[in-house]
């Protein structure tokens, strides 16, 4: 039988199917009827995949089923909680995306890779012998690792997350423009409601004014 986190991680990925081939569906029946409307339909129907490929890819990234390799920078975008090495990296927590990456101290991209967070938030600490601590506030979990995203060990927190002590500073990571919206879910989500909502008036305009305005 299926675990409960396995059940919702396949919940999750069905959801974001069948999401994004209902929105397509629902695009390209508005597209053969739109006419002198469709470049408000397709810019629309645009924002919508692209805010809701940004929000269900952090989810997915932050549940564990998309761990991508340590090569890869994902969208940093403005992050909070970040810390700093004894030689000048950057520990940089991606929460959202479930994800850490090491920065150096001109912030060019090193490496990244995921942390079982279980989809919760979680802090980084940099100590002087060069590990990266890892403290997740779900399940109370303490992962050591090297800098290069090697697992040295995983425990038990002695401590509860929320004793733990608030620290790191905010920062805005160097990130192309229109990668930003993989960065937030806050910011993703606004892509795809601006998107539904631009829909919303561009199928007003395809029914035209209501017998009662005429």
């Amino acid at each position: 039988m299926l675990s409960m986190r396995s059940a919702f991680d396949l919940f999750l990925v069905l959801f974001a199917g069948v999401w994004l081939i209902l929105a397509a569906v629902g695009i390209g029946r508005m597209l053969k009827r739109g006419r002198r409307t469709n470049w408000l339909v397709a810019g629309m129907g645009l924002l919508v995949f692209i805010g809701s490929a940004g929000f269900f890819a952090e989810a997915l990234s932050a549940e564990g089923i998309i761990k991508l390799p340590k090569s890869y920078e994902w969208p940093a975008g403005y992050v909070s909680g970040v810390t700093a090495t004894s030689d000048g990296k950057y520990v940089v927590p991606l929460v959202s995306e479930g994800r850490v990456q090491i920065y150096d101290s001109h912030w060019h991209f090193l490496c990244g890779w995921n942390v079982e967070a279980l989809g919760g938030e979680f802090t980084v600490a940099a100590t002087t012998d060069g590990t990266v601590e890892v403290f997740t506030a779900r399940g109370n979990h303490r992962y050591s690792f090297t800098e290069n995203g090697d697992l040295i060990s995983a425990s038990t927190a002695a401590e509860s997350y929320d004793a733990l002590p608030s620290g790191g500073q905010s920062a805005v990571v160097p990130t192309s423009p229109i990668l930003w919206v993989f960065s937030s879910d806050f910011i993703s989500l606004g892509v795809m409601v601006l998107g539904l909502i631009g829909l919303r008036v561009a199928k007003k305009l395809i029914r035209g004014p209501s017998p009662a305005s005429t």
